[in-house]
């Protein structure tokens, strides 16, 4: 989220201030065609409350579509201040646009990413340290919005400890429309002059198209790469473009001419467009598909509100609640808030590895206090100076800003290398980058054609399958070592983040869909005869099953989809095999192990976790294989759980046996003290024809 200074006459008391009109009409006063707009300072507020609150984690669970809000704010603005630009000269002037954006929303980011930047390396462990610089520098250049997509970090996720830059992804796609934009206005204009048509029409129809289109590509790439479309500009460019179109309609003339008196109107609009807005915030959640379709709803309400407020009228119930001091001042400090608030949260429940709705509100108090401050000492003297108004000496003073940031930055990255040479942070390097797959001792091809690596005594008769996905393949190094002391064959097929369940999950567009391994995976069965099978899946697909056309399912259709998967997987499986072994999944934690254990405030918060929410981390998938194995008379086996949870608490060890490598991967160091275990579980299952538990 980024604010936009846009009116010819500013105040220093406010933190943004908006044209009154379009440069054909004065919205709310007549005559004053650049007068301050308390309206828009107030959707401003309101819009930045929702982001906050959200964050907080009060229950406010569309708070993020405040965001969008801000685009909406941000194109009206914007545009209305090229179209007036357009009106008066006939083009515009791009260096002292852009010098105006960067005096705008340089200083405060660069001193919210500095200061991010040491609180972080106080607070977070060295491991993130060197990737939290890439954030910061990205934050800086405003293709942060870029890196997280490209990264894989979805803004929803909570399974680990988030960037604390992670919100400026935001301010990327704000200064890639400010570059992009006055560029297609001039251009449009270029071809009106050529085509001889009004400049207006002309940007009307650019701007309508770029809804459309956007709005388009926004729905389909909602479909097929939800974060990619979360993230980037051509999927929320129509959400500029709609505020754009609203900033070229002459309000003035379309009151006059309808049949309700412009109160009235001026009403209905803006009453319509906070019945929006509530639905928004009240009804839109993280698991709906977004942008997409669904962004109309906050799109479209403060659409409705910014046309309110361009109808030249006495002001209306709207207007009075949008006025009230308290939200003014809010708005004032609006963007510095959203630039501090995140890192506050992130950061102070991450030092006390506490995430209490009470701590977080109390932090994002803290931040507006900091906003405050910065909105005084930083955002005003340089907006309002007169000696910053030479573009030149903007552009010395955000070179200067630039390399203290870049100094701050690879100053980090220096210390992160020289830190991580010593334990126990070598360790967790290690353990950390432990690799995705084993060597295989040999390799034997099914009758029809699928390779199966083999472990253990490759010359035993006796041949025990292990079948499944990256939590198959982290036992590998324990059941290898167990199946060669034992005198078994081990034979695997596995495939990461696949379930041999025949279920959809999303998969990135590079590794294909796992049809094709669910489909070897009962070949195998099928042509190996195995003594015994092993099964290990993971029960974190829940978000991500599709339905064969992509798109998402709901908790419920995955719940049923994942019932159904299983029950024809292992009814096959138990009339093939004589034993089938079921390894019973281990947590999926919600913070990360090896940053946790090595964090630099030791002793502040602890590294275990809840047994209850560790049972709770993957949602009903687990109850529901339960389920599954006992109407089929398949064993279990369990690695993780009683070696590391009492009644109370799931520990995730120490740096001297770190059991976990990332948030849900075992680290190879623990399976191997699971060996003996793992023996013991394979030669009953090679021996045994009863169901049970093992182990």
């Amino acid at each position: 989220m980024a604010q936009a200074t846009t009116t010819a006459v500013e105040r220093p008391t406010g933190a943004s201030t908006g044209p009154r009109g379009t440069g054909a009409d004065a919205p709310t006063a007549p005559g004053s065609g650049h007068a301050f707009r308390t309206d828009i300072n107030g959707l401003r507020a309101i819009a930045v409350l929702a982001v906050v609150v959200y964050h907080a984690g009060i229950s406010v669970p569309g708070g993020f579509t405040g965001v969008d809000v801000f685009y909406v704010i941000s194109g009206y603005l914007i545009s209305s201040l090229l179209l007036r630009e357009v009106d008066r000269a006939g083009s515009v002037d791009l260096v002292e646009f852009w010098t105006r954006r960067m005096r705008r929303l340089v200083p405060a980011l660069a001193l919210v990413v500095t200061v991010t930047m040491l609180a972080s390396v106080l607070v977070l462990s060295p491991l993130v340290w060197g990737r939290l610089a890439w954030h910061g520098a990205s934050a800086m250049l405003f293709v942060s919005n870029l890196l997280f997509p490209y990264q894989g970090q979805s803004y929803f996720s909570d399974s680990v400890t988030p960037s604390p830059y992670l919100h400026t992804w935001s301010l990327g796609i704000e200064e890639q429309f400010y570059i992009l934009w006055p560029l297609l206005i001039l251009l449009a204009v270029a071809v009106a002059r050529r085509t001889r048509v009004p400049a207006r029409r002309m940007l009307q129809a650019l701007f309508a198209g770029t809804f459309v289109v956007s709005l388009a590509t926004s729905v389909w790439l909602t479909a097929t790469a939800p974060d990619w479309a979360f993230y980037v500009l051509p999927t929320r460019a129509w959400e500029f473009a709609g505020a754009a179109l609203v900033a070229t309609l002459p309000w003035g003339r379309l009151a006059e001419r309808s049949r309700l008196r412009p109160r009235l109107l001026r009403t209905l609009l803006g009453t319509a467009g906070f019945v929006l807005l509530a639905l928004s915030f009240a009804l839109v959640r993280e698991t709906d598909p977004f942008p997409g379709s669904i962004a109309l709803l906050p799109v479209g309400g403060a659409l409705l509100v910014l046309a309110a407020g361009s109808i030249p009228t006495s002001g209306t119930w709207v207007d009075r609640v949008l006025g009230l001091p308290v939200l003014q001042r809010i708005g004032d400090v609006s963007y510095s808030w959203y630039l501090w608030h995140w890192p506050f949260v992130v950061l102070t429940t991450a030092a006390v590895q506490n995430d209490a709705i009470w701590l977080k509100v109390l932090a994002t108090l803290a931040a507006l206090g900091a906003a405050v401050a910065t909105y005084r000492w930083v955002e005003n003297p340089i907006r309002f100076s007169g000696a910053m108004r030479s573009w030149r000496r903007t552009a010395a003073v955000t070179v200067a800003i630039g390399l203290t940031v870049g100094a701050t930055v690879v100053g980090t990255r220096v210390a992160t290398g020289a830190v991580l040479q010593n334990e126990p942070y070598a360790t967790a390097v290690e353990v950390g980058g432990e690799p995705e797959s084993y060597g295989c001792t040999d390799h034997t091809e099914t009758t029809r054609g699928v390779d199966v690596c083999l472990l253990g005594d490759v010359s035993a008769d006796t041949t025990v399958l292990l079948l499944g996905d990256s939590h198959a393949m982290q036992w590998i190094p324990a059941f290898d070592a167990a199946a060669t002391k034992a005198g078994l064959r081990l034979a695997v097929h596995w495939r990461h983040g696949c379930p041999v369940a025949e279920v959809n999950v999303y998969q990135p567009a590079e590794r294909g869909p796992c049809s094709s391994f669910q489909t070897e995976s009962v070949e195998v069965v099928e042509d190996l005869r195995p003594d015994a099978v092993v099964v290990s899946q993971a029960h974190i697909y829940a978000g991500r099953m599709e339905h064969p056309d992509g798109t998402g399912m709901t908790v419920e259709e995955a719940r049923t989809t994942w019932a159904n998967a299983n029950d024809k997987l292992f009814a096959h499986l138990t009339a093939i095999t004589p034993t089938v072994v079921a390894v019973e999944d281990n947590p999926q934690l919600d913070i990360d192990p090896l940053e946790c254990l090595t964090r630099p405030l030791d002793g502040v918060g602890d590294c275990t976790i809840p047994r209850a929410d560790a049972e709770a981390s993957n949602g009903d998938l687990p109850r529901i294989s339960a389920e599954t194995w006992t109407k089929y008379g398949v064993t279990t086996w369990d690695g993780v759980w009683a070696q590391t949870c009492d009644e109370q608490v799931c520990t995730i060890g120490d740096m001297d046996q770190p059991v976990y490598r990332d948030y849900h991967h075992l680290s190879a160091g623990y399976v191997l003290t699971q060996v003996p275990a793992v023996e013991q579980m394979l030669r009953t299952a090679v021996g045994s024809t009863t169901s049970g538990n093992i182990g």
